[in-house]
């Protein structure tokens, strides 16, 4: 029997890559390798508004607040782009905000690339379960267009956000934002280049008006790891759901296939850091003691208690309507795989 094709848009994460070059094989499965055309915020747009790959990186917030409005997707518990997003939040030395201070941040104007995506969802998230901070308390600035985002698709397909939410749309970029002294705060500081759908900002690093919300965020990020056991997944993976219907084995040939190439990734390193990773040794042993061999474990049990806590955020946030059972989310043959857990 002939392989099913499937068109496969991800980040050539370096646990992905022998996936993408065809190192490891897909049992019954050939990924025709799309590349992520416009980056990530580019074939998230194209997913959300047109549901073009069959399978495809995709934004764990976008996820929860489309699923209930039936996007046409089931989830593996394949999580990418893991980050503490809240220690990425830069301020405006002049703004009034002290450094470690995140209570500060009420009353403040706070700029986000999109208002939906991953990276805010638990940004605000966790400044509330730790701070108490709330989304209302800022006034919120969102740096793609009302049309052309994450955020707008998903308006476009009838979802709105909370009527207490100050959301306001940037007319220029946050750089230009931050230097007229019309922004407080932001994630991140300097644009990735690359993305289909963002302006280009001026250049603020160096500059010494402007500083991390947390003087060390390595070590904020630790204690958050240490306190909840959480490396915050920002990204999933996700399979046409008509495709899972037709062919149910496709969701555990794929997850056997993403395992294999992390594997693989994870001996190849631990075996011989990058060259220009100076003392690259030593930064993975470091690394290793805090999340141990493997920090992108997968897996539903695995990330049970993330997943949960993301669900709870798009909750309180009013992202998304509802927590939703697993079983309308994950794949039957992959739950079923999970059993003997």
């Amino acid at each position: 029997m002939a392989n099913l094709d499937l068109s496969f848009a991800i980040t050539a994460y370096d646990r992905v890559l022998p996936l993408i070059d065809g190192e490891v094989k897909v049992d019954g499965v050939t990924l025709d390798y799309q590349g992520m055309p416009g980056a990530v915020p580019r074939v998230f747009y194209d997913q959300i508004k047109f549901n073009r790959y069959d399978v495809s990186e995709m934004s764990m917030s976008s996820y929860l607040r489309m699923r209930p409005q039936g996007f046409p997707y089931r989830m593996l518990p394949v999580f990418h782009n893991r980050t503490f997003s809240y220690t990425n939040v830069y301020i405006r030395k002049a703004s009034g905000i002290a450094q470690d201070h995140p209570e500060d941040l009420r009353g403040k104007r706070f700029g986000i690339q999109d208002y939906q995506q991953s990276v805010g969802l638990w940004t605000r998230g966790i400044l509330k379960l730790e701070w108490g901070i709330e989304p209302q308390e800022m006034t919120w600035y969102q740096e793609r267009g009302e049309h052309m985002s994450h955020t707008g698709a998903s308006q476009a397909a009838g979802l709105g956000l909370p009527k207490d939410l100050v959301l306001k749309h940037a007319e220029t970029d946050f750089g230009s934002m931050y230097l007229a002294d019309e922004l407080d705060a932001s994630i991140g500081l300097v644009m990735v280049p690359g993305s289909g759908i963002d302006r280009q900002r001026k250049d603020l690093s160096g500059h010494d008006g402007f500083t991390t919300l947390f003087s060390d965020p390595r070590a904020e990020g630790i204690r958050f790891f240490q306190k909840h056991g959480i490396y915050p997944p920002h990204h999933v993976t996700v399979v046409r759901e008509s495709i899972l219907k037709e062919h149910p084995w496709v969701a555990v040939s794929l997850m056997e296939g993403f395992r294999k190439a992390k594997e693989l990734a994870i001996q190849r390193l631990q075996e011989k850091q990058p060259t220009l990773m100076v003392f690259g040794g030593q930064y993975l042993k470091e690394v290793t003691d805090v999340f141990g061999r493997d920090p992108f474990p997968y897996g539903i049990k695995a990330n049970a208690k993330a997943f949960d806590m993301a669900q709870t955020f798009s909750l309180e946030q009013g992202l998304s309507s509802k927590k939703m059972p697993l079983d309308e989310i994950f794949p039957d043959e992959v739950l079923y795989s999970e059993e003997k857990l």
